[in-house]
């Protein structure tokens, strides 16, 4: 049986959470309008008006009066528990706001809860269920209400596990003293919660645009004329006259043509590696979480430096995100690695291939993978060769506890021949690009100072207020 139910709109605003360093995410928290909200009705004791209606059969039959009494007590009893159960269900509401518009991992998700009895009957039971998806967050309970009486409760739970999920749908159940009828109101309406990251740093990592700093030329000859010119050659037919060297021509009476050099781009592109068969461990402790927060840690510093960040993530969705700055470009790139799962099927080589046409030239580009496929390192030096500045950070999947090796080799399903973490690093050492390894239990500084272990780091230690 459908009832009218009083409209109360839930709200998904209220305090936001600490900043992290200064840098918070866009406001997303804004109140929402009222939600849809449905009452029904249903009987949980049918045996009772079918003994009532028993009951009758034989009065009118035997005309015994007792049985004439029992069948107006039931009859009453139904129409008590039917009206006391109606009236709840139209007059209850319930409300939340969230205290945190969002957070990172180990921070706590903070509601509030209002419930409210506009009616003279008391609610002498009144459970209040959740179907919020953030794992370990239930805030469901049961509470006693009075006739014209409010309560206000908070709840809350640390969040684990990065991740976008909702908050809601909320039913309130509640029914009559004797448990014959129970009503239930539902609030359809969702919110969506965002568990970030957590941001952090890796002070010993290279950046790859480090070589371009200060007065460092670039080795790259280039056909057009940038701002960086490093000599000085004989002048050669087609040469415009921009590209004539006036001063050195009328020293030595020949003209001299000047030679510019490509600088590389200030853009860096962090490349995710999402393929599943190469991730290993579980939860906090795997190479799919140390890889994301690597990451981030390299969108962070390459941000605060001023460099131009893009990221691409190639999992069941291809995710590019065009190369930006600023703190809303960083937060774009962290709700990102939020939901981001090593589910992929491609290996990084033929991801290399697929994207490097769009990423274009003169850049530098940061490889993050725990994958020591001897395929993926070949494309990367060759991307040396096309006036890029390549780099890698090897997670090394043989130092996870749960990872299973196969000699050199170690994956989740099909071994795939590779070198070590460490010999991989010392080969691209040797060719000229920038390697670093990654262990399980690698040190992160959080932003704000504190040191440790990504996964046992108290986030509140290094909040502001």
């Amino acid at each position: 049986m459908a009832l009218g139910a009083r409209a109360r709109a839930t709200a998904a605003g209220g305090l936001a959470a600490g900043t992290l360093g200064g840098l918070v995410p866009p406001d997303s928290g804004a109140i929402h309008a009222p939600m849809p909200v449905t009452g029904e009705l249903r009987l949980l004791r049918p045996a009772i008006p079918v003994l009532a209606v028993l009951l009758a059969v034989a009065a009118v039959v035997a005309g015994i009066p007792i049985l004439y009494e029992l069948v107006y007590a039931l009859a009453a009893l139904l129409v008590l528990s039917f009206l006391w159960t109606r009236t709840l269900v139209q007059s209850l509401s319930v409300s939340r706001a969230l205290r945190t518009k969002w957070c990172v991992v180990g921070e706590a998700v903070a509601e509030e809860f209002t419930l409210r009895n506009f009616s003279r009957l008391p609610g002498l039971w009144v459970e209040i269920r959740d179907g919020s998806t953030i794992p370990g967050y239930e805030p469901g309970t049961v509470q006693m209400l009075g006739s014209l009486e409010t309560r206000t409760w908070r709840t809350g739970a640390r969040c684990e596990r990065r991740g976008l999920y909702t908050l809601g749908p909320l039913r309130l159940m509640t029914g009559d003293p004797f448990g014959i009828f129970q009503g239930e109101v539902t609030y359809a309406a969702t919110t969506s919660f965002v568990v970030y990251p957590p941001l952090v740093e890796l002070p010993e990592l290279p950046m790859p645009y480090g070589r371009m700093q200060g007065n460092a030329r670039a080795l790259l000859r280039s056909l057009e004329v940038t701002t960086d010119a490093n000599g000085l050659r004989d002048h050669a037919p087609g040469d415009g006259l921009h590209r004539i060297h006036w001063l050195s021509s009328a020293r030595t009476g020949e003209l001299r043509s000047k030679e510019f050099s490509m600088e590389a781009s200030s853009n860096l592109w962090v490349l995710l590696d999402l393929e599943q068969r190469v991730h290993v461990g579980s939860g906090l402790e795997s190479t799919e979480e140390y890889a994301v927060n690597v990451a981030g840690a390299l969108v962070h510093r390459a941000l605060r430096d001023g460099k131009a960040v893009g990221l691409v993530a190639h999992g069941s969705t291809r995710i590019v995100v065009p190369p930006g700055k600023g703190t809303a470009h960083l937060w774009r790139i962290m709700e990102v690695l939020a939901t981001v799962k090593a589910d992929g099927p491609d290996p990084l080589d033929r991801v290399l291939v697929d994207v490097r046409p769009t990423l274009g030239r003169g850049l530098s580009v940061v490889a993050v993978t725990p994958s020591t496929d001897p395929a993926w390192v070949r494309e990367l030096l060759a991307w040396g060769l096309r006036q890029m500045v390549p780099a890698a950070v090897l997670v090394d999947a043989t130092s996870f506890a749960d990872a299973v090796a196969v000699g050199t080799v170690v994956t989740r399903e099909a071994p795939r021949a590779g070198l070590s973490a460490r010999a991989l690093a010392n080969q691209l050492g040797g060719s000229g690009v920038m390697a670093h390894v990654v262990r399980q239990g690698q040190e992160f500084v959080r932003v704000g100072g504190h040191t440790g272990p990504a996964s046992t780091i108290d986030a509140s230690s290094w909040r502001r207020a």
